[in-house]
């Protein structure tokens, strides 16, 4: 049953990213409301009531009938294949310009497949209602049907122009930009949101060495991980489990993925696995994907063949927002459930994530002072927020002497040079002066009415 329900929640992550999310269920509808028009007309005296309403839309003629509904038709599919050609183009252009980790976001955009999903669910229905017109004199023009097939017709015009406007700016670089750096801090809340729900910071076993490995049954990465059922199995078996390998990582088939502290039976091992088994695919929906998905489009904005710093200098702006929001987040690594035992997991700490993100931006913009300049910017303003942390001063004085070693071998020309010695000079002096301030901390979301209190950085 675990294993049953860990697919359906992978094979639902898997369906919201596809374009066919809303237009499947939606034309499947259409038909169904087909045969529901059609049973209305010949059961109900729905279309004389229409016409009796609405007395200037009444169709008294089999051929204008079909005439209308066939322009309709003819027009929808025409204007969905342009529409369907638009977002191809529109795709291979972020996949070429940006990333390709992307795309799911366009794919996924909810608005976009509700356009395309009443665009063929309209043209369905339609033809459903073309279809059931016979050519005979007893026969009834259904008004009703056709009525709302031309509502629903003229709402698929007006929402091509929304659809124009909004995948214009849906590929802007300061839209896709945006959307990460949201979905990242929206997966660091969610990190924070977990406190309550068994999640802490704890240190890991010393003797976990010696506990027994269980073998990955694919290859595959590290997703959605079902902890309360883990927990709850670990205290059936009077085990202890750990989960060696950090969510979102690749683990190849046989490779020691979970420990037990006891030994267990191939049963036992099929249920821990159904709960944590990797899977093909790479998921977005937490906070270090996103992350990285920044990263990417500042060096794809820093290749030659863009040749765009002013993008990399806004995704640095907004690394900076999520680096600071991810020090204060808890990383939790242990879970236990009411009735459970103790699960500890591998995590991507502070340093880790840091590094691997100023190794990419220093290779590719080390000879760019503007982008050398916004690095040392961003740096100096997370030593000042991680306030007395000596953890996280340690950290990021590291990358920037890493940074400095780079800009001092990259960048030969002495008038660049002096200006990001003098900035530097300016951020240190800004760092003393502000560890000196006492700042005034906004309390009013959790204390209506309250201006604030304060607090010392030193």
């Amino acid at each position: 049953m675990d294993r049953i329900m860990r697919l359906i929640r992978t094979f639902s992550k898997q369906a919201v990213r596809s374009v066919a999310f809303l237009p499947v269920p939606m034309i499947v509808a259409a038909v169904l409301l087909g045969f529901l028009f059609y049973f209305l007309e010949n059961s109900t005296e729905i279309s004389k009531t229409t016409t009796d309403i609405f007395p200037a839309l009444a169709i008294t003629s089999q051929d204008t009938a079909r005439t209308i509904l066939g322009m309709f038709i003819g027009g929808l599919i025409t204007l969905t294949v342009f529409t369907f050609s638009q977002i191809m183009i529109l795709l291979n252009q972020v996949a070429s310009s940006y990333s390709p980790r992307l795309l799911p976001k366009l794919t996924g955009d909810r608005s976009l497949q509700f356009v395309m999903g009443l665009n063929l669910a309209t043209i369905v229905l339609t033809i459903t209602v073309l279809l059931s017109i016979r050519s005979n004199d007893d026969f009834k023009i259904p008004n009703f049907s056709i009525l709302v097939c031309t509502v629903l017709g003229i709402t698929c015009l007006c929402l091509f122009v929304y659809f124009v406007t909004a995948i214009t700016k849906k590929i802007q670089v300061d839209s896709i930009i945006d959307a990460s750096a949201r979905d990242s801090l929206r997966g660091i809340e969610k990190e924070s949101e977990l406190e309550g729900e068994g999640f802490s910071e704890g240190s890991i076993p010393q003797e976990v060495k010696q506990w027994y490995g269980i073998p990955s049954p694919i290859s595959g990465y590290v997703g959605t991980v079902d902890h309360k059922s883990l927990s709850e199995f670990a205290r059936e078996f009077d085990t202890r489990i750990y989960i060696g390998v950090r969510k979102g990582d690749f683990v190849p088939k046989d490779l020691p993925m979970v420990q037990s502290e006891r030994m267990l039976t191939e049963e036992q091992i099929d249920r821990v696995m159904a709960t944590v088994a990797p899977i093909h695919d790479q998921f977005d929906d937490w906070y270090l994907p996103n992350l990285k998905q920044l990263t990417e489009i500042a060096l794809k904005a820093l290749s030659p063949g863009i040749n765009d710093p002013g993008t990399a200098l806004m995704v640095i702006d907004r690394q900076t927002e999520i680096l600071s929001r991810l020090m204060a987040a808890p990383l939790h690594n242990y879970f236990r459930a009411k009735q459970g035992h103790d699960v500890w997991f591998a995590r991507h700490d502070y340093a880790e994530v840091l590094t691997a993100l100023m190794q990419e931006m220093r290779c590719y913009g080390k000879q760019d002072p503007l982008v050398v300049r916004r690095l040392f910017q961003m740096l100096f303003h997370l030593m000042l927020l991680s306030g007395e942390s000596t953890y996280y001063r340690r950290i990021i004085m590291v990358e920037i002497h890493a940074l400095l070693e780079d800009a001092r071998a990259s960048i030969r020309n002495s008038v660049d040079r002096g200006v990001i010695a003098r900035e530097l000079l300016g951020q240190r002096r800004r760092l003393r002066a502000a560890r000196q301030l006492v700042m005034l901390e906004d309390t009013r979301r959790s204390q209506p009415g309250i201006a604030g209190n304060t607090r010392a950085y030193n």
